[in-house]
């Protein structure tokens, strides 16, 4: 368990260390590092024993280890000037206009969506959102999203067998003002984000064939179309329990029932449509109001009420109620169940929501017995409730939707008594699956059984789609997608399935992309989350392997980054499992991959395969000064782990990070590592060939502008014999950059049959800007392959003569050549991120000729 520290919350923590906890943090230490600010830091993260003392070992030896003197220029940092730990709230901590208007200009000339903008300028995570005044079917009814929390239980769409399921809540947050769009189909209407996603069947029929093929998809609002057929509940499973009947508490009401059962829920059903109250004096008794011609139907309430509270229900000498006498404990308990007195206050009680699907089906039977009819028309039977309460009859289509009964809008009518007065009363329409309501009213039900089929959502406009629908799944046609105002957003994440029901519609929550993929690969039994997490869940592996590549001591920024790490990526992949699909930057939207010093862990076990994509093209905006990551890769043997990183920091940061990894017998490693903006970078991805037939390779992009210096570089450590390894680097600078290259290749004894290659190509845009290149080897063996070659080179006016002599324009050419120079990088790299890097150069490239 982790150490807790013997300290008032509020008032010591400003005694002691020169802080406290205010509103909008969840801890704010003060500037600059001390033993007592790491202990602070793994007590509120809850560590246990062993991961404290890993902290504070790690802090001697920061304090004993000097800055580094022999790479880039370091003496800018100010290590007494930085929060070591900055745990913010789920608000936003920094406004959006803060971010620099040139962090801005990127993001829009990249393409990066607003939400995606605004995360990466550190102002808040990815949320897809919906308007604030959206219904969410629960447990407790249809309510706001904006009024839900964690614990809530809500609906959710099991993909894989198309039935509708219960799932809790995670969090719920709000996502602040964005324009919302407006979707309606079939009645439903949503209001959405542009980027929240929705289920839908999209036609992915190939070239040239007649028949349809629907595949489902989650499409975001800005991507859907007024047609597309999207997907929507039509039933939920039956959940609940019997509530217990709040009662007066008086001797004489101990007979009244303790819980609500099918029977209970009818007559309260009934109840609510056509009794009443009627209070004379001190005289207060239950009646309800009848058409004596309904013998049946007033005998089976009269038998209910005598089972349930002892009460003979008898007619009234006018034929028109039925009233028992002794009826007031009966009065009292139903004033209790908060149904209201009058006609237009009536609502529903409070707990209906949560009784079973049979009790709710009742209810509602209940209601329909007495203040329901079946239409007479030439295509449709359907139900239609009457009544004098607008959010009584709110409520009866709720509480249907959640038995699998759809229903129209409430609307009113004006009816004129014989004394000239207008009456404005409501209506509901119930269609679907109405039949299933056990409604005990013969001349009702008799109507009922009258109708042949109804509309289940399989078939919308003829189009069969069966095949991807069930009882709890249809699809209903888009007819319509407008845009309306901008509003106050929410959203929730769901456990589970990731999704939820809201207005009827499949709506994705956030993370929808990296939780869809989480799914998948954690069937293969792969862990992927976040360090802070894997320490709680995991502690076995991480204990096993951190540390091992990178020790504690390796140097100052290491020993700093185990001091007081936070966030960052942990992977473990089992023997033999291969994730076909990288794991790229989901991570961008888990707020504790987010700090300046992540510590990243991968294992790929034996005769596994991954490929973790980390960081991504966009600027990267802090208005920290040091960011110093740690990056530990073990590839056991026949594993292959890939690890590919294009960043692009804030041009005020130091970035300095140390990166290693272990290739063990016929493993392969291989580092893609693309250095863009930062003040200064000091990377140098290495790989320790401990395996016989062992491989690392490094291919590494470095771009330097204006007041940048790129030092980067790769190390290759040859142990074991046979093994190989290849060094592709690849620097620009231009407007007086400096890009340094700074690897090593040591080749131990013993390791024979060894092969290594480097390869080190420098471009220079300008006279102004500089390149080095600091090669070592240390080759301790005889039997091996050693090959080393550098270039230097600009660009050529021949070059660009040619180009510029088929058309094309000189800003043109010179891109080509540039793109054509960081080809065998690009190449590496998954299309969407090749095409973003290719678009970055550019932009940096811009002003370069001409």
């Amino acid at each position: 368990m982790a150490q807790r520290l013997d300290i008032d919350p509020h008032t010591s923590y400003e005694e002691r260390w020169g802080w406290r906890t205010p509103e909008n943090y969840v801890f704010q230490p003060k500037k600059g590092l001390s033993r007592e600010v790491v202990e602070e830091i793994s007590w509120m993260k809850s560590e246990p024993e062993w991961m404290r003392k890993f902290r504070l070992k790690a802090f001697d030896r920061w304090e004993r280890r000097p800055v580094p003197k022999w790479g880039a220029d370091l003496s800018g940092i100010d290590f007494d000037d930085i929060y070591y730990y900055l745990k913010a709230s789920d608000r936003s901590e920094r406004n959006w206009e803060d971010v620099p208007p040139d962090i801005k200009n990127t993001f829009d000339r990249l393409g990066i969506p607003e939400a995606e903008q605004k995360y990466l300028g550190g102002v808040s995570a990815q949320f897809e959102c919906l308007r604030g005044s959206t219904r969410v079917w629960t447990t407790d009814g249809m309510r706001p999203i904006k009024s839900l929390e964690a614990g809530d239980g809500v609906f959710s769409l099991d993909e894989s067998t198309k039935q509708i399921v219960r799932s809790t809540v995670v969090r719920s947050a709000s996502a602040g003002e964005k324009l919302v769009f407006e979707i309606k189909a079939r009645g439903r209407t949503i209001g959405a984000s542009a980027n929240h996603p929705f289920l839908v069947l999209r036609d992915e029929r190939k070239p040239g064939r007649r028949r349809a093929r629907f595949v489902p998809r989650w499409v975001p609002v800005e991507d859907l179309l007024v047609g597309d057929f999207v997907a929507v509940a039509t039933d939920l499973p039956d959940y609940g329990q019997s509530a217990t009947i709040v009662k007066p508490r008086l001797p004489e009401h101990r007979a009244l029932p303790e819980k609500s059962s099918v029977d209970f829920c009818w007559w309260m059903g009934v109840f609510l449509g056509d009794g009443y109250l009627h209070h004379r004096g001190d005289y207060l008794s239950a009646e309800l109001a009848v058409n004596k011609e309904d013998e049946a139907f007033i005998a089976e309430f009269a038998r209910v009420g005598k089972e349930l509270f002892g009460l003979d229900f008898k007619l009234s000498s006018d034929g028109l109620r039925l009233c028992a006498r002794g009826s007031r404990g009966l009065s009292e308990m139903i004033e209790l169940q908060g149904y209201g007195v009058r006609a237009p206050e009536k609502r529903l009680p409070y707990w209906i929501w949560r009784v079973p699907l049979a009790e709710r089906l009742a209810f509602i039977a209940g209601f329909v017995d007495a203040d329901g009819y079946v239409r007479e028309h030439p295509k449709n039977h359907d139900v239609v409730i009457t009544s004098a309460s607008e959010g009584l009859l709110d409520g009866v289509k709720e509480l249907a939707a959640l038995c699998g009964i759809t229903s129209s809008k409430v609307v009113s009518f004006d009816t004129r008594r014989p004394d000239g007065r207008t009456f404005r009363g409501y209506r509901l329409f119930l269609s679907g699956r109405f039949d299933r309501l056990p409604v005990r009213n013969p001349r009702r039900l008799a109507r009922l059984g009258a109708r042949k089929w109804h509309h289940d959502a399989s078939s919308p406009g003829g189009t069969t789609l069966r095949a991807h629908c069930s009882p709890h799944l249809g699809f209903v046609r888009i007819e319509s997608i407008d845009s309306v105002d901008v509003e106050e957003t929410f959203d929730i994440e769901v456990e589970g399935h990731h999704n939820f029901v809201a207005e009827g519609f499949i709506v994705h929550n956030s993370e929808s992309v990296y939780h869809s993929v989480k799914e998948e690969i954690t069937k293969l039994g792969v862990l992927f989350t976040d360090m802070d997490t894997a320490v709680r869940e995991h502690p076995e592996i991480v204990q096993k392997y951190i540390s091992t590549i990178i020790p504690i001591n390796d140097n100052k920024l290491a020993a700093l980054n185990s001091a007081v790490w936070s966030g960052g990526s942990f992977i473990y992949v089992p023997p033999g499992v291969k994730v076909d699909i990288p794991l790229q930057a989901y991570f961008r939207i888990n707020a504790e991959n987010a700090g300046q010093f992540e510590r990243t862990l991968i294992i790929a076990d034996e005769g596994s395969y991954v490929h973790y994509i980390e960081g991504c093209t966009a600027p990267t905006y802090s208005s920290n000064s040091l960011h110093s990551a740690v990056v530990e890769l073990i590839a056991h043997p026949n594993a292959r782990l890939t690890y590919t990183t294009i960043q692009n920091w804030s041009s005020n940061v130091y970035n300095l990070v140390t990166k290693r990894a272990v290739a063990e017998e016929n493993a392969v490693v291989e580092w893609v590592d693309g250095n863009i903006g930062s003040k200064v970078t000091m990377k140098y991805p290495a790989v320790v060939l401990k395996g016989r037939k062992a491989h690392g390779e490094t291919l590494s992009l470095a771009f330097a502008g204006k007041g940048q210096h790129q030092d980067t570089g790769s190390k290759m450590t040859h142990i074991a014999p046979e093994t190989s390894s290849r060094i592709i680097s690849k620097s620009i600078s231009k407007d007086g950059g400096r890009t340094s290259y700074r690897g090593g290749v040591y080749i131990h004894p013993g390791a024979k049959g060894a092969k290594s290659n480097v390869v080190c190509d420098a471009l220079l845009i300008d006279e102004e800007s500089r390149s080095d290149t600091y090669p070592y080897m240390d080759i301790q063996e005889d039997d091996v392959e050693m090959g080393h070659e550098a270039t230097v080179a600009k660009i050529g006016d021949e070059q660009l003569f040619y180009l510029r002599s088929r058309g094309i324009s000189e800003a043109e050419a010179a891109a080509m050549i540039v793109r054509g120079f960081i080809e065998p990088i690009t190449k590496q790299l998954p299309m969407e991120y090749a095409v973003e890097l290719n678009r970055l150069i550019e932009l940096e490239m811009e002003g370069s000729v001409g």
